[in-house]
């Protein structure tokens, strides 16, 4: 914990809604996304002239070799063609007109290397977009993924900027995509404040599954508050207070300690017990993790097993696509502490917000209605292949189940199925690892007679769910009163699901299994098991146990 302050400085208090509960101290580091950082234009002189055009040719070298990387590596995962895209774009950037359009603004204008990029590529993407062939059209959309690399590469950024904080950092920002969150760590990061995020955000639910608190819905933050700030957080009462003094800080220490004492005994109970309600029910609770870190986490506040290992974390921080043996390594890596419980790991669930670069996938006018999941996968067979033979390497060594993300028509599991089976054949692996559907859609959980015969358990992710029963999207903050993940019209889906699934378990994996207050609920519903972030298992196991149904 940094140490007590002793400067008189104005108290600032900043009141917003609880995300994730908890109370943390620490310095403010404030984030923005490099397109936001570089907005700014700036005029230079001639003598700088150099300097920046210097800047500009680096950056060109640095994205071209990158793309060049990446063509590698995708060809030879997914054979000719599949590089196409990146060569193509690498062509573009090594295009001499390209070259002389950039010295020739630079000269003119005298502004910053980032906003001479801005323009010109700005100029590129119109040109394209305004030709009568849809072919060329869609070329714009590659020369906006080129100005991005190249004002990463302007900016430094060759590195993420989250992957390197000091210690007892509150990270506040205004959002955190899925592409900032996975490279957060709690030997960093104490605690989020951010000015959107809701309790289904991906900032909130990072923020549970590290264990640490959240404040969300405060309006005009990244204004109020600056880097180095001292900072006081707690996520209970959903309260910032900026530059405390001694009172505040001795104050927040007292309910700290407090607090870790109550949680201590918590994790003493769930190390020694089982959950079983009063009446006799025992309901395994198990732990939504993302890596190694998460999973000993989990182990030691007592999880059963692992009931969802979210992969999109490790293929989004990757820097260019990963080998089969990479991802198979990794898994076996982060999975060993948990040997010998039950483990369900999660196939690629990206699209919509959650896009690696070195994939390069179409921009869609809806893309949480477009390709995300299994949609994703089916698109590109070979990106499913490549997951399903690192799993079953795994699986030689480590029993675990597979979940299928985003499930909703019969096809969508048959594919998998189908390829799973001939690649089992081909490895050599006699016996296939469990297999289950992710309901998370309306028609997946109206469609259980016809996807049960081919999977051996269900699991519910209420947060997406949610979001397409009740139409509110999960990071859309002019909707968030519409995003109630125990409206009644959810709890008769998930009724439903429990009912047409007869002696099939299932599994809860959203947000909504680790609300202490419908624990109840969701155990009457007939629900197997919950899985929830490793941090909150020794809540759920106590309400459990608690429970009166």
């Amino acid at each position: 914990m940094p140490p007590l302050s002793t400067e008189l400085r104005p108290i600032v208090t900043l009141c917003g809604e609880a995300v994730a509960p908890g109370f943390a101290h620490g310095k403010a580091f404030v984030y923005r996304d490099v397109l936001q950082r570089d907005s700014e234009t700036y005029l230079i002189e001639f003598n700088q002239i150099d300097e920046e055009e210097n800047r500009v040719t680096t950056a060109i070298d640095q994205v071209s070799k990158g793309l060049l990387i990446d063509a590698k590596q995708i060809e030879g995962r997914f054979g000719n063609g599949s590089a196409d895209i990146f060569l193509a774009q690498e062509s573009m950037l090594r295009d001499p007109m390209v070259k002389d359009h950039l010295r020739e603004i630079l000269h003119e204008e005298l502004v910053n290397a980032e906003q001479v990029v801005r323009i010109v590529f700005r100029r590129l993407a119109r040109t394209f977009r305004d030709m009568a062939d849809e072919t060329f059209r869609a070329r714009g959309d590659d020369v906006d993924d080129l100005s991005r690399r190249l004002l990463l590469s302007l900016g430094g950024i060759h590195a993420h900027s989250l992957e390197s904080l000091p210690s007892h950092t509150i990270l506040v920002a205004r959002r955190l995509l899925p592409s900032d969150t996975v490279f957060l760590s709690r030997a960093s990061t104490v605690g989020v404040v951010a000015e959107f995020a809701g309790s289904a955000a991906h900032a909130a639910l990072l923020a549970r599954e590290m264990g640490i608190p959240c404040v969300g819905g405060i309006s005009g933050l990244l204004e109020r508050v600056r880097t180095g700030d001292d900072i006081l957080v707690d996520g209970s009462e959903g309260t910032v207070i900026v530059n405390p003094n001694d009172e505040y800080l001795q104050q927040f220490i007292g309910m700290q300690d407090s607090r870790d004492w109550q949680k201590k005994e918590r994790i003493r109970a769930s190390r020694r017990h089982r959950a079983v309600t009063p009446s006799g029910i025992e309901v395994p609770v198990m732990a939504n993790v993302r890596s190694r870190e998460d999973v000993e986490l989990a182990m030691r506040l007592g999880a059963d097993g692992i009931g969802l290992f979210r992969t999109e974390p490790f293929f989004m921080a990757m820097k260019h696509f990963p080998s089969d043996q990479e991802f198979a390594a990794f898994l076996l890596h982060c999975l060993a502490p948990a040997r010998g419980r039950p483990i369900s790991i999660r196939l690629l669930d990206i699209g919509a917000d959650k896009s690696p670069v070195y994939l390069n996938l179409p921009v869609e006018a809806d893309p949480f209605l477009g390709r995300r999941g299994i949609r994703v996968l089916r698109q590109y067979p070979d990106l499913l292949e490549a997951q399903l033979r690192a799993l079953l390497e795994v699986s030689r060594q480590i029993p675990i189940s597979l979940l299928i993300p985003m499930v909703t028509t019969e096809r969508d599991i048959v594919d998998v199925v189908e390829m799973l089976g001939d690649l089992a054949g081909d490895m050599g692996i006699p016996e296939l690892p469990g297999i289950g559907a992710t309901i998370e859609t309306p028609a997946a959980a109206l469609s259980i007679p016809t996807l049960k015969p081919h999977v051996d358990f269900f699991s519910i992710g209420s947060n997406d769910l949610t979001q397409y029963t009740m139409a509110a999207g999960r990071e859309n903050p002019l909707v968030s009163q519409y995003f109630i993940d125990d409206h009644p019209s959810v709890f008769r889906l998930i009724d439903l699901v429990v009912s047409e699934a007869g002696a099939m378990p299932v599994s809860i994996c959203g947000e909504l299994a680790g609300r202490l207050e419908v624990v109840s609920r969701l155990i009457e519903s007939g629900i197997d098991i919950l899985s929830v972030p490793a941090a909150v298992v020794p809540d759920v196991k106590a309400a459990v146990c608690e429970c009166r149904l």
